[in-house]
């Protein structure tokens, strides 16, 4: 196993591709900490993850809040002592246009999508740099390179967590620690469907060069070997997992 006795946060963990990473590593050996502002759903996950043998938790965070990823941390370092992997997955999706589009709505998707990503990484990279060992993966988006009608906030926090990554990857890379994005393009997860109809998703998935429909474990799948030892000098990357929609 790629993971064994390895201890990952993965926010955002209760569902979708948060939910196929936290099992894929559990599979791999790792303990896991599923962080979501779903406490329920995030505790259901943790009970499947430990279903596969490694030890897990749930913690209710809201990664927005820096007096919750704190108490994230608290509890992630007081149950396991240490933390190897951070999976940046949290994130909302708010469809509207840029004229009706609110400043609080705007303000939410960022503090959310990239603000989370820099208090997850303030409260983790201490215990990574003492131990000179770490990966960090942030869930950006195929969005961030292509744009998207009526998702500008979105588009915006994706394309910033590219830069946030690249820049962490430089910062903290002499205390052996890698910073890597991963781009998902639609994929057949709850998100996607609350702004179009099954058939109109269904149609958007196969029409890939691949005409392969996305699932969270095939995003998971990349996620694991980013974390693994396999990928040790790798960091700083953004690659794109869209089925060839978006080839750069």
């Amino acid at each position: 196993m790629r993971l064994q006795n390895k201890v990952a946060v993965i926010t955002g963990g209760a569902q979708g591709i948060g939910r196929a990473i936290a099992l894929g590593m559990g599979r791999e050996g790792a303990n896991v900490v599923i962080a979501d502002l779903q406490g329920e759903r995030a505790r259901s996950v943790a009970d499947e993850a430990q279903a596969l043998g490694p030890e897990a938790i749930a913690v209710e965070v809201n990664v927005a809040s820096e007096v919750s990823v704190k108490r994230l941390a608290d509890q992630t370092f007081e149950h396991f002592g240490r933390i190897d992997i951070l999976v940046n997955d949290a994130g909302i999706y708010l469809k509207a246009p840029v004229v009706s589009k609110t400043e609080e709505d705007w303000d939410r998707t960022i503090d959310i999508n990239l603000g989370g990503n820099f208090l997850c990484a303030r409260a983790f990279v201490p215990a990574m740099r003492k131990q000179k060992s770490g990966r960090i993966i942030s869930i950006a988006s195929s969005i961030a390179h292509t744009g998207a009608r009526e998702f500008a906030d979105y588009a915006a926090s994706k394309a910033a967590i590219i830069g946030f990554v690249r820049a962490l990857a430089r910062e903290l890379g002499p205390d052996g620690i890698t910073v890597n994005a991963i781009c998902p393009g639609s994929a057949n997860t709850d998100m996607p469907r609350r702004h179009r109809s099954e058939e109109e998703t269904m149609a958007r998935l196969r029409a890939t060069p691949l005409g392969h429909i996305l699932e969270p474990d095939d995003i998971a799948g990349p996620i694991l070997f980013l974390a693994s030892d396999a990928a040790a000098y790798i960091t700083g990357q953004a690659y794109n997992i869209n089925c060839g929609t978006v080839m750069i």
